[in-house]
């Protein structure tokens, strides 16, 4: 981008923000009447000069706590300390105030030092350490752009500096998000950089897991997460976050596979990134059913898509465990869906995943051989069928993009229009066969209650009631039973049959 045209659009987005949103130009307001010296800092400035849109808005002011009070006694607008260390406060403007619709979130910090040249000095990375003073905004838009460390200059080279030598021993997550912007925009780290990085980073052992959680969901979130953890594989980082990962790395597998497990999970990433990218080549007609699902959030911001990307990652986590050599010299893994889904869900603990989100990735790992079994018939079967999709359409159009992603890994490098043609075949016969079958059952109710089985059989409330409301929905749904009598009928007869 022309040097003067990156100048220009930051003046014009600076304007457009004190303009149209009611918060900060209130802010701006008090901080000037007030004698406040206010900061515009960090990605706002550095994606606006590259010609990103940013929506999180960064400020800094020596006594942020008076000025934020101040703004919440003027504004309405609610604080929220978010982070003690820096005294980051997150301003959240009340519904009356004008604000710009895609903007995210504005968070108000104390300056790091006794000035903003010894603030900017303590920030990460150059490209982040560039400034613009708001107090002094005039009308007209000029303004000096505050670089002491050269971070524009950095920018538009596209390399990744740090912005002094203690700057990861300040922050060792600074380790993670170096990786994360060179996934996101395209930054290349500097030798010095990257040879402190890698000499630093076991101080990722002192950070909170929340944090590393965090980060690590940002690098998800990036449209090619696989290459980034392969780098962050190489360069012996990942193996501080996921120990789980040398077994992976030394299970070699069956003649189906090419690669051992850790190599074969971040294929299947790297496939499923290139499906999320253009899911008509796995799901065809279908795809626009299936995406609503997956960017729904389950927790926070963290939606359905970036949790598949985890189970992707995490599928075969059971294989190491569950590795066994036959007679012949035949390598098996039976059972390491039902370990990998244990396995997996203690990963996800341990990283501070919602409940919703650990029981997401489990049943994902849990139920991906069910999917496999499907294709390996020679005749489709029905029952089977049914299986799969009475899981529901949070789970299996999520479990679809895993089985296409497992097995175009598995297939390797062969031309990908051969393997992908006879997939997408049988994946749309599947889901003919659900919209015509079985959609329009799903709105129907049941057959029975459970109340009504506990009193008719006399049975305590437990997972027998369960089992048999269960196999009763799947009756249902196959059309082999139809009323409320022949439910009774068959509940009586598997009663007995347990019974005996």
């Amino acid at each position: 981008m022309d040097p003067s045209h990156q100048i220009k659009n930051l003046r014009n987005s600076i304007n457009y923000l004190l303009q149209n949103y009611g918060l900060i130009s209130a802010l701006v307001n008090i901080a000037q009447r007030e004698g406040h010296q206010l900061y515009l800092i960090g990605g706002f400035i550095r994606d606006t000069l590259l010609g990103r849109n940013c929506k999180d808005v960064d400020l800094v002011t020596r006594r942020a706590s008076e000025l934020a009070k101040s703004l919440a006694a003027k504004t309405g607008t609610r604080l929220a300390l978010i982070d003690r260390k820096f005294g980051t406060i997150r301003l959240i403007p009340p519904a009356g105030l004008k604000r710009v619709n895609d903007l995210y979130q504005v968070d108000l910090s104390s300056l790091r030092g006794l000035s903003i040249s010894a603030d900017l000095n303590q920030r990460d990375f150059t490209v982040n350490a560039m400034a613009v003073e708001l107090s002094t905004w005039r009308a007209d838009g000029t303004f000096d752009l505050l670089d002491p460390l050269g971070g524009l200059s950095h920018l538009r080279a596209g390399r990744l500096q740090l912005c002094s030598p203690r700057s990861l021993e300040d922050d060792p997550l600074r380790i993670l998000r170096a990786y994360r912007l060179t996934a996101t925009h395209d930054f290349t780290l500097e030798g010095h950089t990257h040879d402190r990085i890698r000499e630093m980073r076991h101080g990722l052992n002192r950070v909170a897991v929340e944090r590393i959680r965090d980060e690590l969901v940002l690098i998800l979130s990036t449209a090619n997460s696989a290459h980034t953890l392969g780098v962050l594989n190489n360069d012996k980082v990942l193996q501080l976050l996921l120990p789980e990962h040398e077994p992976w790395s030394n299970c070699s597998q069956n003649d189906c596979h090419q690669q051992d497990v850790w190599h074969h999970s971040l294929s299947a990433l790297e496939a499923l990134e290139s499906f999320l990218t253009n899911p008509q080549e796995l799901l065809g007609k279908h795809a626009d059913e299936a995406l609503p699902i997956l960017t729904q959030r389950i927790a926070g911001e963290r939606t359905r898509e970036i949790m598949l990307k985890l189970g992707v990652l995490l599928h075969d986590i059971g294989k190491p465990n569950c590795r066994t050599v036959d007679d012949n010299g035949v390598t098996q893994f039976y059972g390491h869906e039902v370990a990998g889904a244990r396995l997996a869900g203690s990963l996800c603990a341990r990283f501070c995943f919602s409940n919703k989100e650990i029981d997401f990735v489990s049943q994902l790992v849990r139920q991906q051989m069910s999917v496999f079994h499907l294709f390996s018939l020679k005749r489709t079967s029905r029952k089977a069928l049914i299986r799969l999709f009475k899981l529901g359409p949070k789970l299996f159009w999520p479990l679809l993009f895993l089985f296409g992603s497992d097995y175009m890994a598995i297939k390797g490098p062969r031309p990908r229009k051969a393997e992908i043609g006879p997939l997408r075949h049988q994946i749309d016969r599947w889901l003919d066969f659900y919209h015509k079958q079985l959609k329009p059952k799903e709105g129907e109710p049941p057959l029975i209650r459970g109340d009504e089985l506990m009193n008719r059989f006399n049975l305590s409330p437990g997972p027998t009631v369960g089992k048999l409301l269960h196999i009763l929905t799947e009756l249902q749904w196959e059309g082999r039973i139809s009323t409320r009598q022949e439910a009774l009928d068959h509940a009586a007869e598997l009663l007995e049959h347990w019974q005996r």
